[in-house]
């Protein structure tokens, strides 16, 4: 089945020009991978999974081993029981690195629209180190450069027209990125046959926000307004903490759990 997406990758990379410029070296902390310059910053904790599949929140975690949800917690230090513990862990999967859940995404995305005027018109990174899946899911084509909204055939990610596969990349540290441009509410679409099942850097037109989902990470960061980050934070359907763009990120960041 051939399902095409409202995402079109663009050759010309200058709408990731700002986000280029604003963001630090690699390893300099949320700020290497979201944009300086925010009022306020965001992180959204990727849900461990039971084995039934089922979310598991990072607080569950902590329910369990005795430890601390803060900025700057790593699930390994987390996971790890503070003192003897019987009951039998809540989780079986780790939280998924470099991937929001489908429906974390979406909730999400929810909140983002009510903070930027440009929801119709965004700009979305995805790593060009995906593979396409084979597993029989469906494929996805895109809109034509053109713009006359026929699906090409062949246009099958990652086989993106040439102009696109042998044109410039959005460079962050240590990261080239395929730039794609659709509206807000498609940003799931990424996922129907790439294997993330959401943007690693994505932004509205008007810039009013910026969230980033780093390939090596089991938490998504985002900068906005202290308005977005309040309502983040609030939205049950996020697990969110809130974050200083200067925060470590690493799996040795994590201080009061280690």
């Amino acid at each position: 089945m051939i399902r095409r997406s409202r995402l079109r990758p663009v050759g010309d990379v200058a709408a990731a020009d700002w986000v280029v410029a604003r963001v630090g070296p690699f390893g300099s902390g949320v700020g290497a991978f979201v944009p300086h310059g925010f009022e306020a910053y965001a992180r959204i904790l990727h849900p461990a999974s039971a084995s039934d599949e089922s979310p598991v929140t990072w607080a569950e975690v902590a329910a369990w081993s005795g430890r601390v949800v803060h900025p700057r917690v790593q699930f390994r230090a987390l996971a790890t029981p503070a003192s003897d513990v019987r009951a039998a862990k809540p989780w079986e999967e780790e939280p998924d690195p470099g991937v929001l859940p489908p429906a974390t995404l979406a909730a999400l995305c929810e909140v983002l629209a009510r903070h930027t005027t440009s929801g119709d018109r965004c700009w979305f990174c995805v790593w060009d180190g995906y593979e396409s899946t084979s597993d029989g899911r469906a494929t996805l084509t895109f809109t034509s450069e053109e713009g006359d909204g026929q699906p090409e055939p062949g246009l099958l990610p990652p086989e993106f027209p040439s102009g696109i596969v042998d044109g410039p990349r959005v460079e962050l540290p240590e990261r080239s990125y395929l730039l794609l441009e659709g509206p807000l509410d498609a940003a799931g679409e990424v996922a129907m046959s790439l294997s993330p099942q959401s943007p690693n850097v994505f932004w509205p037109e008007d810039r009013a926000w910026c969230v980033a989902t780093e390939i090596d990470l089991d938490s998504t960061y985002l900068g906005g307004t202290a308005a977005l980050v309040a309502d983040v934070l609030a939205d049950e359907r996020l697990e969110a903490v809130p974050v200083e763009v200067t925060d470590p990120v690493w799996e040795d960041s994590d201080e009061v759990n280690r």
